[in-house]
C-alpha cells in the first residue's frame, strides 16, 4: 500500500526558480557549452533538426535535475526527519532519494506547484505531513 501527500511550493519560490532556469541556461558556461554544441554536431554533419531536438533534451533534463533541487531545498529536512525516525543507513538514504526523485510536480496558474509524494507506509505519511 502506498500513501500520497501533496504539498506546495509557494508561486513566488517557483517564479524564482522558473526566472534563475532561463537565465542559467541562457548565460554564462551553459551558453558557451551550447555553442560548443552546435559546432561540434555542426562539423560532424548532424543534420539541424536533430541538432535542435538534442539541445532540447538536454534542456529539459536539465530543468528536470534542477526542479529536482527545489523540491530537495525545500522538503527534504522534513522528509529526512521523517524516514530518519523510522529507518537508518543506506535504507534511509535510498527512501529519502527514492521520495525526491519519484515526486511529481504539477505547476498551478498561479506559478505555484503542487508536489505529491507517495510514501510507503502510513505513519512515514503522517510524519511527514505533520513536518511540512
Amino acid at each position: 500500500m502506498s500513501i500520497t501527500i501533496e504539498k506546495v511550493i509557494p508561486a513566488a519560490r517557483m517564479r524564482q526558480f522558473h526566472q534563475m532556469v532561463d537565465r542559467w541556461l541562457n548565460e554564462g558556461p551553459i551558453r558557451l557549452a551550447t555553442n560548443a554544441t552546435i559546432t561540434a554536431m555542426d562539423n560532424a554533419g548532424i543534420p539541424k533538426a536533430e541538432q535542435a531536438a538534442i539541445i532540447e533534451d538536454r534542456d529539459i533534463i536539465m530543468k528536470h535535475n534542477m526542479r529536482l533541487g527545489v523540491i530537495s531545498e525545500v522538503f527534504a529536512p522534513a522528509i529526512e526527519k521523517t524516514v530518519n525516525a523510522s529507518r537508518s543507513g543506506s535504507d534511509a538514504q535510498d527512501e529519502i532519494a527514492r521520495l525526491i526523485v519519484t515526486a511529481v510536480g504539477i505547476r498551478q496558474e498561479d506559478d505555484s506547484e503542487v508536489v505529491t509524494f507517495t510514501f510507503q507506509t502510513e505513519a512515514e505519511a503522517d510524519a511527514f505531513d505533520k513536518a511540512v
